[in-house]
């Protein structure tokens, strides 16, 4: 250990640091004259040219066609969202429809929602390894198609099914059907 006093009076091991670690940490801290952020007017925000160089008309994303929200259970009151296509419901994060404090739902495809636009229709399903799944208190067997306002139950948790996509609405070039 070799022990030395930088400018600052501070004492460090030279043989660890090349230079006094103190009067660096001292150069990282925030002041406290900015505490509400004044000097930040002159940090540039603009975006990393790697995101301005993107076509937005090329990016792709899954538009909103429903909503599912959980009207009994353990996650009352919390609302999930459901996009075109396949929508995979379990306890699992990674699923579309996250149901993680419902212990009584399989982790992985308990039942899935599907929008069909070209039928302007959805349909529950079913997967091979869930428990039991109800709509309108009837036991769904492999699949059926719901409509707005039924109540899909998985174990100990119902979930009610909002449609935004329907008779009156639906995406397209007109946004909406005559």
């Amino acid at each position: 250990m070799n022990l030395i006093k930088c400018e600052n009076n501070h004492f460090y091991d030279s043989e660890k640091f090349l230079s006094c670690p103190h009067c660096a940490n001292k150069v990282a801290e925030p002041t406290v004259r900015d505490i509400l952020g004044e000097e930040q007017k002159a940090v540039c925000t603009d975006p990393p040219e790697m995101y301005t160089a993107l076509d937005p008309s090329k990016i792709t994303t899954k538009k909103t066609v429903g909503w599912l929200v959980c009207i009994s259970g353990n996650m009352l009151g919390e609302s999930f969202i459901l996009r075109e296509g396949d929508n995979r419901i379990g306890r699992a994060a990674s699923m579309d429809v996250s149901l993680a404090y419902e212990p009584t739902v399989s982790r992985d495809r308990h039942a899935i929602i599907t929008y069909d636009s070209a039928h302007n229709s959805f349909v529950l399903r079913t997967s091979e390894h869930e428990g039991q799944i109800l709509c309108n208190n009837k036991i769904i067997k492999n699949r059926k198609t719901i409509k707005n306002r039924d109540i899909i139950t998985l174990g100990d948790c119902s979930l009610l099914f909002v449609a935004l996509c329907g008779a009156d609405f639906r995406w397209g070039e007109n946004q909406t059907t005559q």
